[in-house]
């Protein structure tokens, strides 16, 4: 007979792997909207890209509220480690950027450059999608992330705020239309519904999401997806495989669309041919993921002042 302990264990792999599964739906339905759109521009194919940059924002308050479940207030140490571990990454890929494309991924100007490094690319609509047109969703991200104690707060007491949020969300939406948007309430209906499914209120919070099929049914479908996926069965899933992609879905957000212009021979690498410069790309996304780590490593090492980088995350 199994131990009461063992089994509690597996019960959170097999949900650590659900996140998994549902992070490589979300950057496949991401990446395969960009590849689709760019051979055959459709603008019903913008219903991929919606569903998956959903289901990240829906993922991103559930990990939080997973694994802070306490933290009620701005904590500036809390926040400058969520803000390291994104700009450590961002950073490099936008350098990377520079480097190899120039003027074929921005203005070349410095101001562009400076805009995308404090975040605030999005208050241009010359900049928003300039460089890497897919990191327009980090500014609502890193907005939601400071004020994710206060959210995390009121919903984990009165599930009444998220039907707030999601009011909220639907209104923003009824009159900007359904297209994702960089504004931090567009998606605060996905990041709260996240934070609800991880302080238990599961059922509760699945059934305030259908305030969105009033407004296109299509919205209710990540939130439908997280709430099937995250119970679904993984015993036969290839567990090693998924966590792989899963960890890893912030480079390839940040990065797959540099392999489709290039690929498509839309962007050049130094005059490189074709084959070249995407191998070039590839030791440069190894590169980065390895040095963005280092820096971590350091930061958040005892020897620097934001203490031990390693805690309990899914």
């Amino acid at each position: 007979m199994m131990k009461k302990g063992v089994k509690n264990n597996v019960k959170k792999d097999r949900r650590l792997l659900s996140i998994d599964l549902l992070r490589v739906i979300a950057i496949v339905l991401v990446i395969g909207f960009h590849f689709l759109y760019y051979i055959k521009p459709n603008e019903s194919l913008r219903n991929l890209g919606f569903v998956g940059v959903s289901l990240f924002f829906i993922i991103s308050g559930f990990v939080l509220a997973k694994n802070h479940p306490k933290l009620h207030k701005i904590s500036v140490k809390w926040t400058l480690k969520r803000y390291i571990k994104v700009a450590s990454v961002y950073y490099i890929a936008i350098i990377a950027y520079v480097i190899l494309f120039g003027t074929q991924a921005y203005s070349g100007k410095i101001s562009d450059i400076l805009l995308h490094f404090t975040f605030l690319n999005t208050l241009f609509s010359s900049t928003t999608y300039s460089i890497i047109g897919s990191a327009w969703f980090l500014t609502p991200l890193i907005v939601l992330y400071i004020v994710f104690p206060y959210l995390n707060k009121y919903i984990s007491k009165n599930v009444y705020f998220l039907v707030l949020a999601f009011l909220i969300t639907a209104i923003l939406r009824f009159y900007l239309g359904w297209l994702a948007d960089p504004d931090p309430l567009f998606f605060l209906a996905e990041f709260c519904f996240g934070i609800a499914f991880a302080h238990g209120k599961k059922h509760s919070a699945l059934l305030i999401s259908l305030i969105m099929i009033f407004i296109k049914p299509i919205m209710f479908l990540p939130f439908i997806l997280f709430y099937l996926l995250y119970f679904v069965k993984t015993e036969y899933l290839p567990t090693k495989l998924l966590h792989f992609i899963g960890i890893n879905t912030f480079f390839l957000f940040l990065y797959h669309e540099a392999f489709l212009y290039v690929g498509f021979g839309e962007w050049h690498i130094f005059g490189l041919s074709k084959f070249a410069a995407i191998l070039l790309l590839i030791i440069i996304v190894i590169s980065s993921a390895y040095l963005s780590k280092k820096i971590q490593d350091y930061l958040f090492s005892h020897k620097f002042f934001l203490g031990p980088l390693y805690e309990k995350s899914i």
